[in-house]
């Protein structure tokens, strides 16, 4: 890493799983910090992702040296251009999840994609959830937080390509149309209310409009978003601080999610 940080111009990100090192206009280096299985499965998912027809671009593998020891293991990545943007249209919106909606990925693919919230647990995120989460809850926090829960076990088993972290440090704009996006990490075949849900940092009204029929299932995802976020931290041997307060400011409300 200290190698690729003495190139002039990069600089050192740091992310909930990975290290990166950034020369903006050229490249990223992801250093992983622990779980190389994964990094390796994904940096090859990654391949296959960039080769799909989509509307926007996303990044390429430019080199794989994730055979190297955990701290030395990387990938780098093309850098991305564009802006991040505080308002998006409703067309920038439906194009994206239409684009991921269409996809039918080769079975190459899908054995290299994440199961759904794998980060979280997988099958097992309610259960990991209750146990890692609830005791730093207070009992009306456990409370609602169960109640999340048994929204979350009653959705229906819904499958599509799924981006799994559409939030907006994850999109790139360009004359008002995402026009890159980042972090595929999450990739899998899942709820594509998922993805909607992803797209309430600009207003759950816009939501409503481009896939009203994934609406009330995209509510629920958001509800888990704090809590899934909470135990991912938890479990990369993370501070849940900042997940836990944003469910603690939603259980002072009582709505999950808020919607005002």
């Amino acid at each position: 890493m200290e190698a690729l940080l003495s190139t002039p111009g990069t600089h050192l990100a740091r992310g909930t799983f990975n290290d990166a090192v950034v020369l903006p206009g050229k490249w990223v280096a992801r250093f992983p910090r622990r779980d190389l299985a994964d990094a390796r499965r994904r940096a090859r998912a990654l391949v296959h992702i960039a080769r799909l027809d989509l509307p926007f671009a996303v990044p390429e593998v430019v080199e794989d040296r994730l055979d190297l020891p955990l701290g030395q293991a990387h990938v780098i990545v093309s850098y991305l251009p564009g802006e991040q943007a505080e308002t998006a249209s409703d067309e920038a919106v439906r194009d994206v999840l239409d684009a991921l909606a269409a996809q039918r990925p080769s079975p190459e693919l899908v054995a290299l994609l994440d199961e759904p919230l794998h980060h979280a647990g997988g099958e097992r995120t309610a259960e990991a959830i209750t146990e890692l989460v609830f005791p730093l809850l207070d009992a009306d926090e456990r409370a609602q937080a169960s109640e999340v829960l048994q929204r979350f076990a009653a959705l229906p088993e819904v499958t599509g390509f799924v981006h799994g972290d559409l939030a907006p440090v994850n999109l790139r704009w360009h004359n008002g149309k995402i026009s890159g996006v980042i972090d595929w990490d999450f990739a899998c075949l899942g709820d594509p209310a998922l993805d909607a849900a992803a797209f309430a940092n600009y207003g759950w009204p816009l939501v409503h409009r481009v896939r009203p029929a994934l609406y009330e299932r995209a509510l629920t995802h958001a509800a888990m978003f704090p809590l899934t976020g909470a135990v991912s931290a938890l479990r990369q041997d993370g501070d849940p601080a900042r997940f836990l307060a944003w469910f603690r400011r939603r259980c002072a409300l009582r709505e999950h999610p808020p919607l005002g």
